[in-house]
């Protein structure tokens, strides 16, 4: 099985400078890549040098396989390095705007002693 690498930093720098300059737009790490949320939902990713983008309707023209399971609704670009600025600003622009058509999912509690109910006496 192959190493999963992490994304290089001139492409973290890339996509962060590609999202959208929207107060909603929340960037977070997930298995030591950058990605792209709006109310919850994921909308963009980019696991080592591919971009990850949900798009439902090019779901099936570029199929998003990552570790051998295919994420549904999502399309990936191969080769990120090679897309040029204004295309990946497209792709990130049509991902949110699809991610704002869908509910927001709630916010999930934090592990932690500060979550777990009080013991009995």
């Amino acid at each position: 099985m192959a190493t999963w690498q992490k994304t290089p930093p001139e492409l973290r720098a890339r996509f962060d400078a590609a999202l959208p300059a929207a107060p909603d737009v929340q960037r977070r790490e997930m298995f030591g890549c950058p990605c792209a949320f709006v109310n919850g939902q994921m909308f963009a990713g980019m696991p080592e040098d591919r971009l990850i983008v949900r798009v439902p309707e090019e779901a099936s023209k570029h199929p998003c396989v990552l570790k051998g399971r295919t994420m549904k609704e999502y399309a990936m670009i191969a080769d990120a390095d090679g897309l040029a600025p204004d295309a990946m600003v497209r792709w990130l622009a049509r991902g949110y705007a699809f991610a704002l058509t869908l509910p927001p999912k709630p916010a999930k509690a934090t592990a932690g002693k500060a979550n777990r109910a009080p013991r009995a006496a």
